[in-house]
């Protein structure tokens, strides 16, 4: 019976591994990120991509935009905003679906624009639960100064031991 248990386990972590293997193998194919892309301009040529990043320059009257996108590499864009009703400023994080024409030249067909305050927003919002994310910590650990480190706090039943006496548990008086 133990030998049948552990016979599965292999088995299941065997096929657990070889689909890591698989899916890092065929990532590329069918997910491929923007360095991939690039690196195999020819293949990408002319397709549709999603590209995101931050609006370093705009220059309506060519009607294109810089960009420097988010995830690596971190490389400057030109985007031909000519087919699309683009507002947007300097500084404001966009997404981009468009068509790759050259490896630094993409040619847009739908812009999603955050200003950049709305973008920042996120992180501000999230300043008010640092205080009581601290307060659930501490609650349950303690500072020793001695050893420096943390400890686990002792939970503390306040009248659970008086409470058996009261009911005539164990207490025969």
């Amino acid at each position: 019976m133990k030998y049948k248990k552990l016979i599965i386990g292999v088995i299941l972590i065997a096929i657990l591994l070889s689909l890591f293997v698989y899916s890092s193998i065929e990532h590329n194919k069918y997910h491929p990120d923007l360095d991939y892309i690039l690196s195999n301009f020819e293949k990408y040529n002319n397709t549709d991509i999603r590209l995101g990043g931050r609006i370093t320059n705009v220059d309506l009257a060519e009607q294109i935009i810089f960009i420097k996108s988010d995830g690596t590499p971190y490389k400057e864009f030109t985007i031909n905003i000519s087919k699309v009703n683009f507002k947007g400023e300097i500084g404001d994080h966009i997404e981009i679906f468009g068509t790759l024409n050259s490896p630094n030249q993409i040619t847009a067909k739908k812009i999603l624009v955050n200003t950049s305050w709305k973008y920042d927003l996120v992180y501000i919002r999230s300043l008010p639960a640092i205080p009581f994310a601290l307060y659930l910590f501490f609650r349950a650990w303690k500072f020793n100064f001695k050893t420096y480190i943390f400890e686990k706090r002792e939970k503390k039943f306040k009248g659970k031991e008086n409470n058996s006496k009261k009911r005539g548990g164990m207490n025969n008086t």
